[in-house]
């Protein structure tokens, strides 16, 4: 969604990063991270950065379209709302589009509040009996358990794709 290219000025907090697609791209860092973890401590503080940040992508992408474009009736049938464009509009749609954007709020709430409204569970399981393999992360959301690397996987590919004209995202 090229409407999200604006610079955000003040974004003074971030060490330099201004548009959403910086955020991105650190999304991705963080992913990567997390899949080439070679302790499990670095594995869940990667993973849980990653969620943390693909889940204020819907800040940064919100503060990123201009008030012209939230009155835009083309942006608004992109995203299946109407105009003026609220930020609620695009966090719905985020999660319309990405339902794994969800679990990411879930462990970013979960991880600063200590909990969250929607109860998942997150586990760091070793590979056997093997206390010293990097663990695999799991997340589990009912009855359905997924890889968490995966979760957080389609998560980056979906910011990828919205905030960045970067391939190395896709």
């Amino acid at each position: 969604m090229a409407v999200m290219h604006t610079t955000l000025w003040g974004a003074s907090g971030s060490f330099g990063m201004q548009e959403a697609s910086a955020m991105a791209r650190k999304a991705s860092r963080e992913l990567q991270r997390a899949e080439n973890a070679a302790e499990t401590d670095d594995r869940v503080d990667a993973a849980i950065n990653c969620a943390i940040t693909a889940w204020h992508m819907t800040d940064w992408c919100w503060n990123g379209i201009t008030a012209t474009n939230r009155n835009s009736q083309e942006v608004a049938r992109y995203i299946g709302a109407v105009t003026p464009l609220k930020k609620s509009d695009l966090v719905a749609w985020a999660i319309r589009e990405c339902p794994e954007l969800e679990l990411c709020q879930s462990i970013c709430n979960g991880s600063k509040h200590v909990k969250s409204e929607r109860l998942i569970q997150t586990q760091a399981r070793h590979a056997g009996d093997d206390p010293t393999s990097v663990a695999a992360l799991t997340i589990t959301d009912g009855p359905a358990e997924r890889d968490a690397i995966e979760v957080l996987r389609a998560a980056v590919w979906f910011w990828g794709r919205q905030a960045t004209n970067d391939s190395e995202m896709r």
